[in-house]
């Protein structure tokens, strides 16, 4: 029997102690298909269950079968204290229902308790006017920085420069940055296009077409001639500490080209919150006149996602040109990252402004 049913880097969340045969059977299922779930939502799997089997083990709880929900809500409670939100404590409820469910298990009452206690947490986030964190927008503004300061010279000033633009014009989240293939690169007269497939919200293989800049499109083949001695299946690959070359990795059956390693979340992360750093470097060494506009907070992996659609929106496209752009299914996130700049949630604003006009002449 094995004693990690559920591996995500060798450290087991669910202890087979506590099963029947019939849960255990049902979790050696999944986990020999549990490439069926993204990555990232193994991770958070891993994550979450982790945490609360660490809360059962000083309370002396069995957490798997957990016999009772009241346990899982005062786990809730205690994270909300700690500062955790009703989206992330929402996660928590998720991923340890998740674990119940796999092994064919359920929490006794875990609606009446578990759901009930969720919405009592939102709707105090309501009252006392606790607002969900978005990502601060990158804008063409930004862009246009790191373009001016990019060093042709330097490998890691050409990624990064590379992939800075690539979000922007591809309203990319760091995912999709992460795992672009060379291969989904095309050339159509003489600009370059990329095919985004198995994104977040289309896991086909059909994919969507970006159409890069003009900018993009000349510095791709820059980048792809300094990585052309190491090719590879990655188009944004690891570069050493230095910046001066490319990282290499063990070679295995998955990766057999030591130097295809494709960067990681943390690295977009990185990049984005350097960027920031720099520009406000750049703010405290010139004029107060000439100064790029910037948040109060650093850009993070999805703040090109934020900064494209403000800049399109602020330009006249229209939402469903928007949505498309960035690969939405509905307009919801196009209103949620835009409704600082976009008019349609203006306009009594754009109404009076109308009247004035028409009394003033």
């Amino acid at each position: 029997m094995p004693k990690a049913l559920i591996n995500i880097s060798n450290n087991s969340i669910v202890s087979s102690r506590h099963l029947n045969e019939e849960h255990i059977e049902n979790l050696i299922r999944f986990s020999d298909r549990k490439e069926q779930l993204e990555e990232n939502t193994l991770k958070s799997l891993h994550f979450h269950v982790s945490k609360f089997n660490d809360y059962c083990l000083t309370h002396n709880v069995i957490p798997l079968p957990l016999q009772d929900a009241t346990v899982l809500e005062s786990f809730l409670i205690k994270e909300n204290e700690r500062g955790c939100k009703a989206q992330t404590l929402r996660i928590y409820a998720w991923a340890v229902s998740k674990i119940h469910s796999l092994a064919g298990l359920e929490i006794p009452y875990f609606k009446t308790i578990i759901t009930a206690r969720l919405k009592i947490i939102s709707k105090q986030e309501v009252k006392l006017g606790v607002k969900r964190k978005q990502a601060v927008a990158f804008s063409y503004d930004h862009l246009k920085f790191v373009n001016d300061q990019l060093d042709t010279n330097s490998l890691i000033s050409i990624r990064n420069a590379l992939l800075l633009n690539f979000c922007y014009d591809g309203l990319l989240r760091e995912s999709e940055a992460c795992n672009l293939f060379i291969d989904q690169i095309q050339k159509v007269n003489g600009l370059y296009n990329i095919n985004i497939t198995n994104s977040k919200t289309d896991k086909s293989l059909d994919g969507s077409i970006v159409h890069l800049s003009k900018f993009t499109s000349k510095l791709l083949p820059l980048y792809l001639q300094k990585v052309s001695v190491h090719s590879g299946q990655y188009l944004f690959k690891r570069v050493t500490p230095r910046g001066g070359k490319l990282e290499t990795l063990k070679p295995s059956e998955y990766s057999p080209n030591p130097y295809d390693k494709p960067i990681s979340t943390k690295t977009v992360e990185l990049v984005f919150a350097n960027t920031w750093h720099s520009i406000t470097a750049y703010n405290q060494s010139i004029s107060f006149e000439q100064h790029i506009d910037l948040p109060e907070r650093p850009f993070s992996g999805h703040s090109a996602r934020v900064g494209a659609s403000c800049d399109l929106i602020s330009a006249g496209f229209d939402d469903s040109l928007v949505m498309r752009a960035g690969r939405w299914k509905t307009l919801r996130m196009v209103e949620l990252y835009t409704r600082g700049v976009n008019n349609k949630f203006a306009t009594v604003r754009e109404f009076r402004e109308r009247l004035e006009t028409m009394t003033n002449t």
